[in-house]
């Protein structure tokens, strides 16, 4: 059994650096054992991905061939209707895999937690990493609903000193790099190579990704 697991979702379209420093400080922070890294097919609240789910799957698993202790999940891809978190959330605690389960998350993802289906749930099945900007701001509604006051830990300790629903904030994730900044680059013929791995960006150039 795992003892530390965290789980970062996304669309990854494409994956890139960002995705990976994320998933880098979430090791780090947390010191788990395991990251998944999990992209989603269908989702709920945004738009349709750009490149279908194989080609974003294919893109993840050359960017985390290096990484030991990153693992890509196809759980979403692989189970039909729309993504939601915490059905994705739910399987892998059912599953008996980790002891501990931590879902990884960008602040603006945070601030629309209330948004989501089932949110509360999810607070129910797992602790919540949420990196953000030194100059982020926490929406106050979002914090109140969240009962983030009561939630709130300032270590990993301290996080896992419980069996889930607590909430450490990293303020010090100064990574600004988007998916949708690459695609621009990328459909306007631009070099986006500082921001993508090189065999990613060698896939994206093989399958005339986002042109």
């Amino acid at each position: 059994m795992i003892a530390r697991l965290g789980v970062l979702g996304g669309m990854f379209d494409p994956v890139h650096i960002g995705h990976i420093s994320a998933a880098c400080y979430a090791i780090d922070c947390l010191d788990v054992t395991v990251l998944k890294m999990i992209p989603c097919a269908t989702p709920n609240h945004r738009e349709q991905s750009f490149a279908n789910a194989e080609h974003r799957l294919q893109m993840l698993e050359l960017a985390t061939a290096g990484y030991p202790a990153i693992t890509v999940d196809p759980i979403e891809i692989n189970r039909a209707g729309i993504s939601f978190t915490v059905d994705t959330l739910s399987s892998i605690r059912l599953s008996g895999e980790a002891e501990s389960l931590v879902f990884v998350l960008g602040l603006d993802a945070f601030n629309s937690l209330p948004q989501w289906h089932d949110w509360k749930r999810i607070l129910e099945l797992c602790h919540l990493l949420v990196l953000a900007r030194s100059d982020a701001r926490l929406s106050a509604e979002v914090a109140e609903l969240t009962e983030l006051t009561e939630r709130q830990v300032e270590s990993a300790d301290e996080l896992f000193s419980r069996a889930y629903g607590k909430v450490l904030i990293a303020r010090d994730f100064n990574q600004e790099v988007s998916s949708s900044a690459v695609r621009e680059i990328l459909q306007s013929g631009g070099n986006a190579e500082r921001y993508l791995d090189s065999k990613v960006q060698g896939y994206i150039i093989e399958h005339e990704l986002y042109c």
